[in-house]
């Protein structure tokens, strides 16, 4: 490994199903992606979340000091964000940590306030991404807010190298025209997308980004408890599921290791003539799979078939999480679904908002 460079890792101590993310120094051990060390501290009740926000720092060409994962059950009001906080105060002290962001879930309505008061006393600039959060609060001090994780990487570049001009999420024109293009290939019938994802914060944040558009989104870990599931295994209308979900992974192996149960729900999603989009996320690093595109390409071409015998067209998008440097390379693993004419993106957020152009103006009952 040359120079410069560092293994992102994130340690999982499990206590009651509590999972603590830690990347310190760019050492650690579990699931890994291959990034740059600078000056960068990250804290996050998210592991996804953690792994996106540090991919895409390395991929725009700076690196993180550590990132402190805290569980997603951290912020809740029961817990009341004692690692958050602890967290919060090493990156302070910390001489190597120029800048600090925090990605996280919705914290617990009475933590909120509070965890957003010590972060307007922080000592250096904090970026800070409440992903599903409808009432964002508003910037003070040196604390700056952001509705997905691209903001607050780009925000946070910003506040490192003020010659850096941040940029929220958009669509190109080429790729508005091959929303039109793939709009044109739909039957009459067709306007549901399914999202099956391994990380659950990505199912969080396109949720938002859907919902943003005017779309309602069914899941089985919901933004909102009105659009949950009747059961995790039956999608309705547009629907998004976290198959890293307990339901899923209880005495079983988390897809990010082994995408089998993905494989089976992307066939029988392809069987429902209504679906447009078939939505997936892939995860790359240490100890994920070694070839997740691999893995579900079968069933990808399956599905997409099965949808030719009916007479629809199935648009397939897919966004990757990871690096170069990454063991199960990034470039040949996009290259896999862009030969089955998928649409790929190196960000779930944009994505997401590729979807949401597909699906604008589209009736449903």
């Amino acid at each position: 490994m040359s120079s410069g460079w560092n293994v992102t890792a994130y340690l999982a101590i499990s206590v009651d199903r509590l999972i603590v993310y830690r990347l310190i120094g760019g050492v650690g051990i579990g699931f890994a992606n291959v990034v740059r060390q600078g000056a960068i501290g990250v804290i996050g009740a998210s592991g996804t979340g953690l792994q996106e926000f540090t991919c895409q720092v390395n991929n725009a060409g700076l690196g993180i000091s550590h990132a402190i994962g805290t569980g997603t059950n951290d912020v809740s009001d029961a817990i009341g964000g004692l690692t958050t906080f602890a967290a919060l105060d090493s990156l302070e002290q910390d001489a190597n940590t120029n800048v600090i962001a925090f990605v996280s879930k919705p914290p617990g309505k009475q933590l909120l306030p509070r965890l957003v008061q010590r972060l307007e006393k922080s000592q250096k600039p904090v970026v800070c991404c409440f992903l599903g959060t409808d009432n964002v609060p508003v910037a003070k001090n040196r604390l700056h807010f952001t509705r997905t994780i691209d903001e607050a990487v780009q925000w946070t570049i910003h506040l490192e190298d003020d010659g850096y001009t941040p940029s929220e999420p958009s669509i190109t024109t080429e790729e508005l025209e091959w929303v039109e293009n793939e709009r044109a290939r739909w039957s009459p019938g067709q306007k549901y997308l399914r999202g099956i994802y391994a990380g659950g914060t990505f199912s969080y944040q396109s949720q938002q980004i859907l919902r943003d558009a005017g779309l309602d989104v069914y899941s089985n870990a919901p933004l909102d408890a009105k659009f949950a599931l009747d059961h995790p295994d039956q999608s309705f209308a547009h629907t998004l599921v976290d198959m890293g979900d307990e339901y899923y992974t209880l005495g079983k192996p988390h897809p990010m290791i082994d995408g089998s149960l993905r494989k089976q729900r992307i066939l029988t999603e392809s069987h429902d003539p209504e679906v447009a989009i078939l939505f997936l996320d892939f995860i790359l690093g240490y100890n994920a799979s070694l070839d997740p595109v691999g893995e579900l390409l079968d069933a990808i071409i399956q599905a997409k078939q099965v949808a030719l015998n009916k007479g629809f067209h199935l648009t397939v998008v897919a966004s990757f999480c990871g690096t170069e440097g990454d063991p199960q390379d990034l470039n040949f693993q996009a290259k896999l679904l862009k030969d089955q004419e998928s649409y790929v993106f190196n960000s779930n957020a944009k994505a997401a908002l590729f979807c949401a152009h597909l699906l604008m103006d589209r009736g449903e009952d």
